[in-house]
């Protein structure tokens, strides 16, 4: 769902070549002594899980980011393209069971499902609000984090002050629907009779040439980045991959082992999550979304919002990129947190 898919494809395409400098507004290599600056395992669940916390002040709005995957942490992304935001708000980055150092620490976590990610999450909202006095706090959800972040928003409304949903999941399955027919759009102009006789088979799968819904997914995510559809800016790969490797503590870690575990016990959750049957949530929502978003197509969050009760609701619309805005276009990125989350605080 996420940049899991993109990262297979790096793997498999070999990228090399210098490292660029787009980044956020920071350096990721001269990162500024924070007030706080923490970085620990916490129990949720009965499970040791990862949380990093950076901010420089203990009176800044919290801001819980739920990455996205399944089992993808976007801590050395955030990191790397995002550290800035701790001078506004206090960042707390969570490593859900299954992912990022949650996995090293224990590579066999029980029931990793979307309705226990999601009690983590609300435990975890607690510890928060508590730890630093706050009745309510920030929350962001990207690709598959945004599904348990919408789930955290409707059931739990009390906890949070607004919901922003980054490149914003709904139903995979009717996405892959609509990612398809532009798919086909884009390979009948081009004369791509590949691409369209992978479509077909996509239509009635068989075993042989993806064997479930998540293995159909990747291929599909495969004519996506073909097309720009996933990273719009191809300028913008050798900056993703490069953070993925830029900190000590992650240039060891298994990506693909981790991302299988978690998309092979939470394929079922995914898959079969529709958010259209929530029609209200009772805390402001703000969508990212990439203008050239069709691995999880923006068209469909888009609707999604039009259709949901909640007492605000605003689309930031990125127009340089694909499903990943937050490394394509890190600056405005950063900005636009900032924006919404003071702004709703004054």
């Amino acid at each position: 769902m996420t940049g899991s898919f993109f990262f297979i494809l790096i793997v498999l395409l070999a990228f090399g070549g210098p490292v660029g400098t787009a980044r956020g507004d920071g350096d990721a290599q001269a990162h500024p002594r924070w007030a706080i600056d923490e970085r620990s395992f916490v129990t949720l669940g009965g499970e040791p899980q990862y949380v990093e916390i950076t901010g420089a002040s203990t009176k800044n709005p919290v801001l819980l980011f739920i990455h996205g995957g399944p089992g993808w942490p976007q801590t050395p992304q955030l990191r790397y393209f995002s550290s800035d935001l701790a001078r506004d708000v206090t960042l707390v980055v969570w490593e859900q069971r299954g992912a990022g150092k949650s996995f090293m620490k224990d590579p066999e976590p029980k029931n990793v499902t979307l309705e226990q990610i999601v009690a983590d999450g609300h435990e975890l909202t607690q510890n928060l609000k508590q730890r630093f006095g706050q009745e309510k706090i920030y929350l962001a959800g990207y690709s598959w984090g945004s599904i348990v972040g919408v789930r955290l928003a409707s059931e739990y409304p009390e906890d949070y002050e607004m919901y922003i949903g980054i490149a914003q999941s709904v139903n995979v399955q009717r996405g892959m629907e609509i990612t398809q027919a532009w798919l086909a759009k884009k390979a009948t102009e081009a004369g791509d009779t590949a691409t369209l006789a992978v479509l077909e088979k996509l239509k009635n799968p068989t075993k042989d040439f993806c064997d479930g819904g998540m293995a159909c997914f990747v291929k599909q995510y495969e004519l996506v980045e073909k097309y720009h559809g996933a990273v719009f800016n191809p300028d913008s790969e050798k900056e993703i991959e490069a953070s993925m490797t830029e900190y000590d503590d992650y240039r060891d870690y298994d990506w693909m082992k981790a991302f299988e575990f978690s998309s092979s016990r939470l394929e079922k959750d995914l898959l079969g999550n529709d958010l259209r049957d929530i029609k209200q949530v009772n805390v402001p929502v703000v969508l990212f979304l990439g203008r050239h978003d069709w691995n999880v197509p923006a068209v469909l969050a888009e609707e999604f919002l039009n259709n949901l009760q909640a007492p605000r609701k605003e689309i930031v619309w990125f127009e340089n990129s694909g499903h990943e805005l937050l490394e394509e276009e890190p600056q405005r990125f950063n900005r636009e947190i900032v924006r919404v989350v003071t702004g709703a605080a004054k």
